[in-house]
């Protein structure tokens, strides 16, 4: 399919009768061979191409189309259980009477939709054919995972199913009310993320075009509103942030009778005075480190086995993060309100993701909901803070709201380890700070000089700051007293990779795998070297492994990008960079400073993929 750009208007009806108009770039295609039935769900449902006019007779059967649109809609599996849309469009109705309807509903669409568009998977699954069926929804989300904003945008012709209503005793609005709100979120997602890409070229009025197509969207979007004042207030258009606020200031007052949410209104007043709002200032409240507290109440065992999950998560391997998760969640069962516990485990979970293969788009959520069990339970618990900036960091790409988290946690628990390693690590360096990250580090290492991981971190932390030399220093001196710690090896394989002695990079990557038993980290990182020292034969073995470990990884996605870009397939890096952007891989969050990226730099794709992820300090930009 070819794409070219050109001009067109957008407008967009509002709920108040309202219409924006505005002109913005979108693409034209060129429809090329694609003769398929096409199915548009974005909008006013719609039945296009091959077959459409036997087909759009489904348009005026409500419980037809809510079938059709629910197996359109089956994501990456392109299946539904039976079992699923039972439970679905007949929750009321007993097991014969509903699997009836069933049939007489997949009946109703084989005679409607061309021969074959219904598939099945054994007995239980049933979904559309793709070869059969083009889907606007999965095309759009397919755009979006390799970054294609422009084109997806321009299939968004509003609201999932938009006038869509089925009169019936089913959940199927319930459903569709979801995911209404989470198609809608992505799409506005992918105009905030082009409009940065225009404030990334100085074209102001480019930017304030594609805010506004996501403003009509999301009119009542807070999250949005501080995104466009923030935009326009980096790209020195203080003028345009004001007149954005005060207009939202009004649509919420007269759409709905609310005012602001006080961030918003702070975001806003602050304008007027030409200071920069900020939320990373610890509030006065956590100036100051809590007093000494009474430990819980727990039982023994949950107590034992929080020691020892504490114990092994310390370690940081594979082996013993899984271990520790297990551990973690016992002393949970044993003790459901045991704050620390929570805690832990969602530091657990969040280091599963990077080095377990742990798939970050479901952990995530996972880990923000015992952090969050945790803070319920002891809002004084720095911890728990902690693995909420890493999580709003690493799933959310929200580094304002990151780094409050972070300062909380550290001012309710200043010494903590963890925190500390991940405030240094993961925001100050990502983010190009790393001079602050050191310090941090240092700090640490003063207060508890005996914990070799302070100076595994403040290595890692030099390597993506470039310092290669003193990163393999400090990884030599951690691997004097601990030989075993494999982070350690990590960086010192990685500083002499940087450095350029890949004969002895690939022997710390060989030793190191076979300590952690062929992980993937180690495997990574020998495919890698490998790859960059012209062994392009063993770099594609192993990228064929690390596809068979786990294809929808992020963390695997992330790793072969690293390796494809070593072997110069700069395309292919950035198609699975962008995907592991969308399972949400940890490593990510470092594309900005990784040596290992460095042959991507130069492609626009990969600038774009900085300013999605709102990195507040990029050179040469205004995000």
């Amino acid at each position: 399919m070819v794409a070219s750009i050109h001009t067109r208007e957008l407008s967009v009806w509002l709920p108040s009768d309202r219409r924006y108009r505005f002109v913005t770039p979108s693409p034209r295609f060129d429809p090329g061979p694609d003769q398929r039935l096409t199915l548009s769900l974005l909008g006013a449902p719609e039945i296009t191409g091959a077959g459409a006019e036997l087909a759009s007779g489904l348009l005026v059967k409500p419980k037809a189309l809510a079938l059709l649109a629910f197996l359109g809609l089956s994501g990456r599996t392109g299946f539904r259980h039976r079992d699923e849309v039972l439970a679905l469009l007949w929750p009321k109705s007993d097991t014969a009477r509903a699997q009836n309807a069933l049939r007489q509903g997949l009946f109703l669409l084989r005679k409607h939709l061309p021969t074959d568009a219904l598939v099945a998977r054994g007995s239980d699954e049933i979904g559309l054919a793709p070869r059969c069926v083009r889907v606007d929804v999965a095309v759009f989300g397919e755009h979006l995972g390799h970054g294609r904003e422009t084109e997806a945008l321009a299939l968004y012709r509003g609201a999932l199913l938009d006038g869509f209503h089925l009169y019936s005793d089913s959940d199927f609005m319930a459903w569709l009310v979801m995911e209404r709100a989470r198609q809608q979120q992505h799409a506005v997602r992918a105009a905030v993320a082009l409009a940065r890409r225009y404030a990334m070229d100085g074209d102001v009025a480019g930017m304030g075009s594609w805010l506004d197509f996501a403003r009509t969207i999301a009119p009542h979007d807070e999250d949005l509103l501080r995104s466009s004042i923030e935009l326009h207030r980096d790209c020195g258009d203080a003028a345009g942030a004001a007149q954005r606020y005060g207009v939202a200031l009004e649509r919420f007052r007269n759409d709905l009778g609310i005012t602001l949410s006080p961030e918003t209104t702070r975001a806003g007043q602050l304008l007027g005075d030409g200071r920069t709002p900020s939320v990373s200032a610890v509030p006065a409240k956590f100036a100051t480190t809590p007093a000494l507290r009474r430990p819980r109440a727990v039982s023994p065992d949950a107590r034992h086995l929080h020691l020892q999950a504490r114990q092994l998560a310390s370690q940081r391997s594979p082996t013993t993060i899984m271990k520790a998760i297990a551990s973690f969640e016992r002393a949970i069962e044993a003790s459901p309100e045991y704050a620390e516990a929570h805690a832990g485990l969602g530091m657990a979970l969040c280091q599963a993701v990077a080095y377990v293969d742990h798939p970050g788009s479901d952990v995530w959520p996972r880990a923000k909901a015992h952090a969050s069990r945790a803070c319920e339970l002891d809002p004084q618990l720095g911890e728990a803070h902690a693995v909420l900036a890493h999580v709003t960091l690493c799933y959310d790409y929200d580094w304002t709201a990151a780094d409050a988290h972070f300062r909380r946690a550290l001012a309710l628990d200043p010494r903590s380890a963890t925190t500390r390693h991940s405030y240094a690590l993961y925001f100050l360096t990502a983010s190009g700070r790393a001079e602050e990250a050191l310090g941090v580090l240092d700090r640490a290492r003063d207060d508890t000089p005996t914990d070799p991981t302070h100076s595994v971190y403040y290595a890692m932390c030099a390597l993506f700051d470039r310092r290669f030399m003193r990163a393999l220093q400090e990884a030599d001196f951690v691997l004097e007293s601990s030989p075993t710690l494999f982070t350690a090896h990590w960086v010192r394989g990685m500083a002499l990779e940087a450095l350029g002695d890949l004969t002895a990079a690939i022997e710390t990557f060989e030793a190191a795998l076979a300590m952690t038993e062929r992980s993937s980290i180690f495997l990574w990182q020998l495919g890698r070297a490998s790859a960059s020292a012209g062994d392009r034969a063993r770099a594609t073995t192993i990228l064929d492994e690390l596809e068979q470990r786990g294809g929808d990884s992020g963390s695997l996605l992330y790793a072969r990008a690293e390796i494809l870009a070593a072997m110069g397939d700069i395309e292919g890096a950035l198609d699975l960079l962008y995907l592991a952007y969308r399972r949400r891989s940890p490593h990510v969050i470092f594309c900005a400073v990784k040596p290992a990226l460095d042959p991507l730099r130069a492609t626009r794709r990969f600038r774009d993929l900085l300013a999605r992820m709102r990195l507040p300090r990029l050179q040469g930009g205004c995000v």
